[in-house]
């Protein structure tokens, strides 16, 4: 099998020849560290590794609501600034961390409708040559792709609103928060459409959407059920008619999103948090192939750079979860610089060999 072959196969919960193993990013500190450490200044380090890529295509077409982005505060350790959503954001010049929402873009029913139209498909609205050139790469390299829009909750609870703000909305103006939804569904359907309808071929339509934290969804599964879910099952069946797989990367304890996840008719959920208490022997026990699992190998033990606690990480997982297919190796979240060159070298040796019965 190609890795792309190797990988459509476990998001079908079907036979591979061997695990699909991945990661999708490195920190760059970690990075920085393993080139102190003998690492390569200019490799790859998923070609390095063997791991199988996914191309991940970020803003293909312009998410945003095109608002004016404007400087409003810089120092030598951050920047504070408007964004194209029209929310105030501080992100800090030394650190990969999250930026903070200071301010939201949206606070109520008439900031909506001033913005409402700029969601309109159009082709204009494809303006992003990186993206180009990424998937032109990807696809002569015979790469998975996966198109990598924003999920409709989100885009209301952290790219317009923010979460307290977006978190009160859902609670008093329910109404509001369905019409984004709907609306913001409406415009990456039709955008997407285009872009099939330009050329374009995706395996994958993976939405990054952090609606979880460590003890649970942050809001209802009821309030999912009636605000996001009528949406996700038009995502799921858009990704059938156009052959396309349904991912979802989501941080927290997901174990409260899966069932709707599996409703929706999504194929796979990452990166499966061990922090939270998400834990991929259970999961695989109560969902068995409904959903492909990814990750769940957990980045604390893996920096702890004890050879003997990282081959008991794997040793304890990856054969359960590997077993009838339907698994995807990958750390519960992005790769930390607290993590060693030799550790991780030592992790994926320890995942081929168990995951071959080799432990």
């Amino acid at each position: 099998m190609t890795s792309r072959e190797r990988i459509l196969a476990a998001l079908n919960r079907e036979p591979v020849d061997c695990l699909p193993m991945c990661e999708t990013q490195f920190w760059p500190e970690t990075l920085e560290r393993w080139r102190n450490e003998g690492f390569s200044a200019d490799a790859d380090p998923v070609a390095y590794f063997g791991l199988d890529p996914i191309a991940c295509v970020n803003d293909l077409f312009d998410p945003s609501l095109q608002l004016p982005e404007r400087l409003i505060e810089e120092t030598a350790e951050h920047r504070i600034e408007l964004d194209r959503y029209g929310k105030t954001v501080k992100s800090w010049k030394h650190s990969n961390h999250t930026p903070a929402i200071l301010a939201p873009g949206i606070r109520d029913a008439d900031d909506w409708q001033r913005v409402r139209a700029v969601l309109t498909p159009a082709d204009d609205k494809f303006n992003n040559p990186a993206a180009e050139a990424q998937y032109a790469a990807a696809r002569q390299a015979g790469q998975m792709i996966a198109i990598t829009p924003a999920e409709p909750m989100w885009f209301v609870l952290y790219l317009t609103m923010g979460f307290e703000q977006g978190l009160r909305t859902m609670a008093r103006r329910h109404d509001l928060v369905a019409d984004m939804v709907a609306a913001y569904t409406d415009y990456i359907l039709g955008m997407t459409r285009r872009a099939i309808q330009r050329g374009y071929r995706f395996d994958a339509l993976w939405f990054w959407s952090d609606l979880c934290y460590r003890n649970g969804m942050l809001f209802s599964p009821r309030a999912a059920r009636r605000l996001a879910l009528p949406h996700w099952q038009r995502i799921g069946g858009f990704c059938r008619e156009h052959d396309m797989r349904f991912m979802f990367h989501c941080d927290g304890d997901v174990h409260d999103l899966i069932p709707l996840l599996i409703e929706a008719g999504c194929d796979a959920i990452h990166p499966l948090e061990a922090r939270a208490g998400n834990d991929v022997r259970l999961y695989k026990q109560e969902f068995r192939d409904r959903i492909c699992l990814i990750g769940n190998i957990n980045a604390d033990v893996i920096a702890s750079n004890d050879p003997a606690a990282i081959e008991r990480e794997v040793a304890e997982k990856v054969p359960f979860a590997a077993a009838g297919g339907g698994y995807i190796y990958h750390i519960d979240h992005s790769v930390p610089p607290t993590v060693s060159l030799e550790s991780y070298r030592w992790l994926l040796e320890c995942v081929r060999r168990y995951a071959a019965g080799e432990g």
